[in-house]
């Protein structure tokens, strides 16, 4: 989902879009991408599946909406959530298309392998 805005005035239209960019590293973050963690059971995630892997990590103060469109290659949005004070992941189980937002705190490492993520794209409804 491309997000587009247009401005008129003046007997001009012009159209905005949102600009592309990298999430910036963080290498102080617990897991790294590829990593399969252990989610927490508690009232914040309990309903997440209990094992998920990392797509990507988010340092503290980047927005998550960046982020997801930084990951699948589309623009930024202009209207995004901001980021907050610590370490965050954006998660995904194995055949399921939900991606999962999580803190670090809320993660445990599964003592499994990590595993290679190719491309990431989103999927069309």
């Amino acid at each position: 989902m491309t997000e587009t805005a247009f401005l008129i005035g003046g007997g001009q239209l012009h159209r905005l879009v949102g600009e592309h960019g990298e999430t910036p590293s963080c290498p102080d973050a617990k897991f790294k991408r590829g990593s399969i963690v252990k989610v927490r059971r508690n009232k914040a995630v309990g309903h997440f599946p209990p094992e998920l892997i990392v797509l990507a990590v988010i340092p503290p103060g980047f927005s998550p909406d960046d982020a997801l469109a930084d990951l699948v290659g589309e623009p930024r949005p202009f209207m995004k959530r901001a980021g907050v004070k610590v370490v965050t992941y954006i998660l995904c189980d194995a055949g399921d298309t939900k991606p999962y937002l999580c803190r670090e705190r809320e993660l445990l490492p599964s003592g499994k392998p990590a595993v290679e993520i190719g491309t990431v794209s989103r999927e069309n409804a």
